[in-house]
């Protein structure tokens, strides 16, 4: 009979309530019923057991007496080999000291499975005081090293993503402090890693934002809405240079709702950015000079307007264009043609002030928009710099070139309340500028109006004359006088045109006003 067998209990009378209590068939209960094996070994090479526990059988997959003296197999052998030094270490070392010990192992089952077991112990010493047996406890906590190793797992992949993200990755306070960043943060903002990024940056909006507006804005929709999405600021770099970035965060509360901290991604968009103003600047600029162009010289006007209405001033629309211009284009070739027209480019912007604008309307036709005037003075000294600076002699490649242009101007608001008015009008002007002689301007009359009607509807005629057969041919001889022999004949074009077969008295026009 083994020990485990001596132990086993009698059953006393539990029917009697005087019965005394039986401490040895409470024990064993106890014992029994523990999720667990409670043993007494011996501190020997082996760890001789001495007594197990009922729960041995649930934990191993031996029975008690199996155990028990190693009679079929010994505690140590079924600690993994890999885990056995760090065992007998771990309490060896309480063991010197006099103190409890407790270890975290496995072990291979009877049925083959591996297991994690903790074991917590204690010495005991005999009657001559050697340190003799120990005494404890042991219990499965493979379910528990599995969540733990789940958990370490998933903190593993997290801290992996957090580390190797692209994307910047930080929590901060609400009041402007950085609590953690991984190191693509720390790139996109010029820092040598996150310790240093969070060390430095202990105030956010004013340390890290152009706009430190823009931060006190993120924490508002923050305390708003909790989140924030596609939120694009400029910041400044460790090195002083601005990057736009643009930021997706939320907000992590308590238990009682208050804001802990804030957490979220930046991404660096300033290449985005970049690529974003040079499509603007191309769809509102002329590819050649880089002047505003059509698109952009309205919305231009539209601006002086209404700055002029706000300081009661005046704006003059200069159109301006250049004199036998096709001429050099067409007998020189678009290369010089285009070096022209950036050369006058050039010119005109050296004429007016920093609050105007110049743009090209297309062709070698040209467009100052001229604001904060007081009365018409201002605008004939700028003109008359602007003949003076253009009339100069251009040279490209050696060879020397005159210039000239013709100038119409119409004024806010007296000529038109709108873009397309003053345009039209300017257009008209200039035109009449023509009509004068060249190189010279002309401001917009309200008798230039039927002028235009007129010329609009001689262009209107002529391009039905044709197909309604309004031209006729009409021949007449060439003759020698000293022979009065026919030698040739010219070929004339008249138009029979039934509706214009009475001409129309044309309006006189106001004379050009030029400085005196």
């Amino acid at each position: 009979m083994n020990r485990f067998e001596r132990l086993q209990p009698v059953e006393p009378d539990v029917t009697d309530p005087a019965a005394p209590l039986d401490v040895t068939r409470l024990l064993t209960t106890i014992t029994d019923n523990l999720v667990g094996m409670i043993y007494r070994c011996r501190i020997d090479a082996i760890w001789t057991m001495e007594y197990v526990s009922e729960g041995c059988h649930k934990l191993t997959g031996y029975r008690p007496d199996e155990l028990v003296f190693n009679n079929r197999v010994s505690y140590d052998q079924m600690t993994l080999p890999e885990d056995r030094e760090h065992v007998g270490r771990t309490i060896r070392a309480a063991l010197a000291v006099n103190e409890a010990f407790d270890v975290e192992y496995r072990i291979r089952r009877a049925d083959g499975q591996i297991r994690w077991v903790l074991e917590r112990g204690v010495g005991l010493h005999d009657q001559r005081g050697h340190l003799s047996w120990i005494e404890g406890f042991i219990q499965d906590i493979s379910e528990r090293m599995a969540a733990n190793e789940a958990l370490h797992e998933a903190v593993r992949r997290y801290r992996s993503i957090f580390e190797h993200a692209t994307e910047g990755i930080f929590q901060t306070t609400p009041e402007g402090r950085y609590l953690n960043a991984n190191p693509a943060l720390a790139r996109i903002y010029g820092h040598a890693s996150p310790g240093e990024l969070v060390a430095h940056l202990h105030d956010i909006q004013r340390q890290l934002y152009v706009l430190p507006e823009r931060r006190a804005e993120f924490v508002r929709l923050m305390q708003t809405h909790g989140v924030v999405r596609n939120f694009e600021s400029q910041v400044y770099r460790r090195d002083g240079h601005i990057i736009w970035i643009s930021e997706n965060a939320r907000a992590v509360r308590d238990a009682d709702g208050s804001v802990q901290f804030f957490e979220g991604t930046v991404v660096d968009i300033t290449e985005r950015k970049q690529h974003e103003a040079v499509l603007e600047h191309q769809a509102s600029h002329d590819s050649l000079t880089g002047l505003p162009n059509r698109s952009l010289l309205r919305d231009r006007i539209e601006q002086a307007i209404v700055k002029a209405q706000r300081d009661n001033h005046l704006v003059a629309v200069v159109f301006v264009d250049l004199d036998h211009f096709k001429l050099i284009n067409d007998s020189l070739g678009h290369h010089v043609g285009d070096r022209l027209l950036l050369e006058v480019a050039d010119r005109l912007i050296a004429c007016v002030r920093s609050h105007d604008s110049v743009a090209r309307q297309g062709g070698d036709e040209f467009v100052l928009v001229l604001t904060e005037l007081h009365e018409e003075n201002e605008i004939l000294a700028i003109v008359s710099r602007l003949l003076e600076i253009i009339s100069r002699p251009w040279m490209d490649e050696g060879q020397e070139y005159g210039l000239s242009c013709s100038v119409g101007i119409s004024c806010y608001p007296q000529d038109g309340g709108d873009p397309d008015a003053l345009l039209r009008c300017a257009d008209a002007a200039m035109y009449k500028a023509k009509e004068s002689g060249r190189s010279t301007y002309h401001f917009y009359t309200p008798e230039l109006n039927l002028a235009i009607s007129e010329r609009l509807e001689l262009e209107n005629s002529l391009r039905h004359a044709l197909e309604r057969e309004e031209f006729r041919v009409y021949y007449q001889p060439r003759i020698d006088v000293a022979s009065g022999r026919i030698i040739g004949a010219e070929a004339l074009i008249r138009w029979d045109c039934p509706a214009r077969a009475s001409s129309r008295p044309t309006a006189s026009s106001r004379s050009p006003r030029k400085p005196g």
